[in-house]
């Protein structure tokens, strides 16, 4: 039961009771709902103020973990960049040592201008994104003149595995326990002219009819009997190499034929002047001869190298 309002009168100093009229409550109702309306969007707002909606707690998630990926690529990106002049320093101070080349010209890359990174004016955390776009794009620059090197490069071996089999590297004759050595290069005595001459050679003693092999890849140049060596084969090589192979017994290839190394050339004789069955063989690079020890490198052992100079060197006495 609603409660009943008075007022007092002061001309019949009594309480009279208030009438409420249709229109004075309809008014207070309306006030009342007015007021409840504004205090609950205040407290509303206070809410949205102070308080995240799912979609705006979603969003501050995914930004923590898309910056975490960020830092995660970011070092990735900086591991990689690391590798990659590890990657460089060996191109540059051993592969091309090795083939004996400059340093490449085009290491330094160029990155581009600054247009374009234009796209990403708009983006939120801008820096981050150009920051990491930039690393990407150098990185990828610096990843095609590598491979442009490194395409250089493997020319350059298939160019020295050729050289490589064109180079000398074996004894002509078979020499197990450098038994078979003999005088080597240098000033030697002549057994049969009796005075002291460059031995532009080494001698290798064996039983006539032995075989000799050619010592590299290479075409016979030279087929031919000499007054001094007798018969003797020649082989240009390329690559400035020519050896020569004298006092032979007979010949087992022909001028301008392709040999391989280890064919069979011919076979160990006496001929020419020689003082006894043995191999005369010789090396010349550019045009001079060259001591042929340090390319036997395929037969030899560290060892067994300094034991053939040192035989080598030791017997004074050529034999031819």
């Amino acid at each position: 039961m609603a409660k009943k309002a008075y007022k007092f009168s002061n001309e019949t100093l009594e309480f009279i009771e208030i009438k409420q009229t249709r229109s004075s409550l309809i008014k207070k109702i309306g006030i009342y709902f007015i007021a409840s309306i504004i205090v609950s969007l205040g407290y509303f707002y206070i809410f949205l103020k102070v308080s995240d909606t799912p979609e705006e707690i979603a969003l501050r998630q995914e930004n923590i973990e898309l910056l975490q990926s960020y830092n995660d690529l970011n070092s990735k990106v900086a591991n990689i960049t690391k590798e990659f002049s590890s990657i460089e320093k060996r191109d540059e101070n051993i592969y091309r040592a090795i083939f004996d080349v400059s340093p490449f010209e085009l290491r330094d890359g160029g990155s581009g201008g600054s247009d374009k990174y234009l796209n990403y004016a708009n983006i939120k955390n801008k820096e981050l994104v150009v920051n990491s776009a930039k690393k990407i794009n150098r990185l990828s620059e610096r990843l095609k003149v590598e491979d442009k090197s490194l395409k250089d490069l493997e020319k350059l071996a298939l160019n020295k595995k050729t050289e490589l089999l064109h180079t000398p590297a074996i004894q002509p004759v078979e020499n197990n326990d450098l038994l078979r050595t003999g005088s080597g290069f240098g000033l030697r005595y002549h057994p049969i002219l009796k005075i002291y001459r460059p031995h532009e050679g080494q001698d290798f003693i064996c039983p006539k009819g032995a075989e000799v092999y050619a010592t590299a890849d290479g075409k016979v140049s030279s087929v031919r009997r000499s007054t001094t060596f007798g018969r003797v084969v020649e082989i240009n090589h390329g690559y400035g190499f020519l050896s020569l192979y004298g006092h032979l017994s007979g010949f087992n290839i022909n001028k301008g034929q392709n040999v391989k190394r280890g064919d069979i050339i011919g076979y160990v004789g006496n001929t020419g002047l020689s003082s006894g069955n043995h191999l005369h063989y010789e090396i010349h690079k550019n045009g001079q001869p060259i001591n042929p020890i340090p390319y036997f490198f395929n037969d030899l052992s560290p060892d067994e190298f300094v034991q053939m100079r040192m035989i080598a060197d030791s017997i004074k006495q050529s034999m031819d």
